[in-house]
């Protein structure tokens, strides 16, 4: 996977073109970790890309989590909690609990209700609140100034009830959407629809003799009049609006205005849903709850009742509240979390731009992507609630205390809700976000990449077992279904039947079914489908990924070169706290430079003459410089032993001489060396003989110093790097034909197929096979010739620079035979001529 590696050039290779390339992340464990140690290699420069990644998202991962918590106090729980009973009028008797809420099975029990168990308890600790309207002046210090008088609700005193309670019902029309048949007509006159749009009553049906003061409760009122928003019921979603009834401020005002109401029909068969909404908040914890109670009353006729609340801090209402009261806590979190994502989203905007769609190919970087869609999504819902809370003017400091007045938080619950949820939703991501990161760990890694295989596989199966699921969750449903429980809807059906192999799931109302032939059928058929078939193919899609990955990693561990198998982060640590103190791990050369362990060593005999006679020079110049040194040493010991008396008896046949020698030591070291240069001088002129040569090997490293030093060797052996050289002139010195070694190869391979064959093994190779097989030997057969014929051609070159140098000494010998000849002649030409 990163074979694109080597087809890089050298420039390529120390630049940034391939910074970034989630390939690497992608496939880490193929990485060469021998060229991390290069502090300017792609390799390594890669690595502490990833490596501050995984220190950058470790920051992140912190403050989000900080974040996220700090968002979601505990307090908050005991809050709902406390509103939820209270409201409910819900008490603990032994060990189940009873709520008086409960109790409602009607709509006369319902007002009830209302008029002796719910209405006392929004007047704790008094029977009447004072109205903002009587009071003559708001200011402090005048007469007549409304003294703070706080609703309290609860035995606590701990929550204060912010504004006014409101209530609301939805009705039906008259015999809309519902048919009579003929046999009853004369029995009923009008029917009433389930609450649907169409059928929704929205004229003011006061019946003939209300008084005045009630009328306003039956006029129908929209939804930006009662300021509340729409409800999801069992049977239908009910709309913001209807007709609504404020509690009043005193006790006793409040139960009469409910039993006027009974009496004059204010809830009759046409109501199909009462609702209650209120708000209370906790000054000890600064926290809001936003309560709601809805009774569904169906055609089929019944109640069912739900109550919800949803507690919320104070601070996230707003931006300028949560930086004065929280500034330390989420105000800093917060601000840091936005600096965070956007620095990441510019990072993945880079990756895109460097890898393109490849970017897309990698798992990980989809999650990546998916974590900053869910946190933008987040930060723009909190934008839109500190806008929408900053803009109703009920939520105003001089007018919050208002009691008389309704608050709607309900408007802002939705994008609360939802922030909670995508709030949930990026704290998993973020945290599954680890595992990417745990691939720089060696230990981790397999099991991450078991994972990523896993996960998608399962995935895709996933389809499948919904499928199945939800024809199980359909059958339950329609048999078994219930009221009230997990099997009240086809989703919580659905998910119950999910959830049930690991337990947990009460199938009493699918067991309890007597004389039912389908239960058993459709339980066996659980059982066999889901789980003895499904999801054992889960745990067989796991063991599959698990072996194959852990498969290839353990080949491709034992395909690696020696010294490229080394754990990459561990590698970048250690080299870049070397780097730190100015320490390289390395040379300048690549691996390519380095080459295998086969390249280290040359004999001498295998170079080429030039380079074979410096070497030799170089080596015998090297050693005499040794010798005379130990000389020294040794020289040195001795007068040292001379001075201290020690070992005389040793020395007295040579103390003269050494005395004799002492005046004039100098001069004769000076001449000493003057003879060992000369010597040296006469040495580079002579070709090394082959028994001189025999048994020295070069090592890859000195033969790369002398090419660097003598741009002469580098011109004739046509290359300036030793591995090159080594690879050309290198000898195969074992003496064996090559034809014969794949004959006996080729001979002890059908030996053993006839051998494997004749237990019953039918092995037969395609023709693709054979052909590789043969090229393969065709080209070592070829390397072979090619390493005899240069072993050939090296013999021949010495032996012509051998009689090139007996040439030249004859010619220089002929030369000064003739010279001596010319200079006999004129010496003799007087004498001949005398004698004529």
């Amino acid at each position: 996977p990163l074979s694109f590696l080597d087809r890089l050039l050298e420039e390529e290779r120390h630049s940034n073109l391939h910074l970034g390339d989630v390939r690497f992340w992608k496939h880490l464990e193929h990485m060469d970790s021998s060229h991390v140690y290069r502090t300017k290699s792609l390799e390594y420069k890669t690595m502490k890309l990833m490596f501050c990644e995984g220190v950058f998202f470790a920051l992140f991962l912190f403050v989000l989590t900080t974040y996220l918590i700090s968002e979601k106090a505990g307090d908050l729980y005991s809050s709902r909690r406390q509103q939820l009973d209270y409201w409910g009028g819900c008490t603990m008797q032994a060990t189940t609990q009873h709520c008086k809420v409960n109790d409602v099975k009607d709509i006369p029990s319902l007002l009830s209700w209302l008029e002796n168990d719910f209405v006392p308890l929004a007047f704790t600790d008094r029977t009447q609140y004072p109205s903002v309207v009587m009071s003559t002046s708001v200011y402090r210090l005048q007469d007549g100034t409304m003294h703070w008088t706080p609703r309290y609700v609860g035995d606590t005193q701990t929550s204060v009830l912010l504004g006014t309670i409101r209530m609301r019902q939805i009705r039906v029309q008259y015999s809309q959407a519902c048919s009579i048949i003929d046999d009853l007509q004369g029995i009923v006159s009008d029917c009433f629809a389930d609450f649907s749009e169409p059928v929704q009553s929205r004229l003011s049906w006061a019946p003939a003799g209300t008084g005045e003061h009630l009328k306003d409760h039956y006029a129908w009122k929209s939804a930006n009049i009662t300021e509340q928003r729409p409800i999801v019921g069992r049977y239908a979603t009910y709309p913001g609006d209807g007709f609504v009834l404020d509690l009043a401020l005193n006790l006793t005002g409040a139960q009469t205005r409910l039993r006027e109401l009974q009496y004059w029909k204010w809830l009759d068969d046409r109501t199909r849903a009462f609702m209650v909404e209120l708000n209370t908040i906790n000054p000890n914890v600064n926290s809001f709850v936003h309560s709601r109670i809805l009774f569904e009353f169906p055609a089929a006729g019944g109640v069912l009742i739900r109550q919800e609340a949803f507690p919320f801090r104070a601070v996230q209402l707003s931006l300028a509240l949560m930086a004065a009261d929280d500034f330390g806590g989420s105000f800093v979190y917060l601000v840091l979390t936005c600096g965070f994502s956007l620095l990441f989203a510019i990072y993945n905007a880079w990756l895109i731009y460097k890898n393109g769609l490849r970017f897309f190919t990698y798992f990980w970087s989809n999650v990546d992507l998916l974590s900053l869609v869910v946190c933008a999504w987040m930060l723009l819902l909190k934008i839109q609630i500190f806008q929408v809370a900053d803009t109703l003017p009920n939520l105003t400091p001089e007018a919050i205390s208002d009691p008389e007045m309704f608050y709607p938080v309900g408007f802002l619950v939705p994008n609360m809700e939802l922030v909670m949820g995508l709030q949930a939703l990026l704290g998993l991501i973020t945290w599954l976000r680890v595992m990417k990161y745990l691939t720089l760990s060696r230990t981790f890694l397999p099991f991450v990449r078991v994972f990523e295989r896993c996960f998608i596989a399962l995935i895709k199966y996933s389809a499948l077992l919904s499928v199945s699921l939800f024809g199980f969750a359909v059958a339950i449903y329609i048999g078994f279904g219930t009221e009230a429980g997990i099997y009240n809807s086809i989703w919580s059906t659905f998910v119950a039947v999910a959830t049930a192999p690991a337990g947990g799931v009460d199938l009493g109302p699918v067991i309890d079914k007597n004389n039912s032939l389908v239960a058993p059928i459709i339980l066996f058929s659980y059982i066999i489908v889901v789980v003895l078939l499904v999801l054992t193919t889960f745990n067989a899609i796991q063991i599959d990924s698990y072996s194959v990955t852990t498969y290839e990693l353990l080949t491709l561990k034992r395909h690696k070169a020696p010294g490229s198998g080394g754990d990459p982060t561990v590698i970048f640590i250690w080299t870049y706290l070397n780097a730190l103190k100015g320490v390289k791990l390395v040379g300048k050369e690549t691996n390519e430079d380095i080459g295998g362990p086969e390249d280290q060593i040359i004999a001498l005999s295998s170079l080429p003459e030039p380079v074979a006679a410096k070497y030799y020079y170089v080596r015998r110049k090297m050693e005499r410089m040794k010798e005379r040194a130990q000389g020294k040493i040794e020289d040195q010991k001795k007068q040292k032993l001379i001075e201290a008396g020690i070992g005389l008896e040793n020395l007295d046949l040579d103390e003269a001489k050494q005395r004799r020698k002492s005046t004039n030591s100098a001069l004769a070291l000076v001449d000493q060396a003057d003879l060992d240069d000369v010597d040296d001088l006469d040495e580079e002129e002579k070709m090394p003989t082959s028994q001189e040569m025999a048994g020295i090997m070069v090592n890859r490293v000195q033969l790369q110093r002398m090419l660097d030093e003598d741009p002469k060797l580098a011109e004739i052996c046509s290359s300036n790097k030793a591995v090159d050289v080594v690879r050309r002139f290198r000898v195969d010195q074992t003496g064996d034909d090559p034809f014969e070694v794949v004959a006996r190869l080729q001979a002890s391979v059908a030996s053993k197929l006839a051998e494997i064959e004749g237990l019953g093994t039918d092995l037969n190779f395609d023709e693709v096979e054979t052909l590789r097989v043969m090229s393969q030997e065709l080209h070592s057969a070829l390397t072979e010739s090619q390493k005899e014929w240069r072993a050939e051609l090296l013999s021949v070159l010495q032996l012509a620079s051998l009689l090139s140098t007996a040439l030249i000494d004859l010619t220089k010998k002929i030369e000064q035979v003739q010279l001596n000849h010319t200079e006999l002649a004129i010496r003799a030409a007087p004498l001949t001529i005398g004698r004529k």
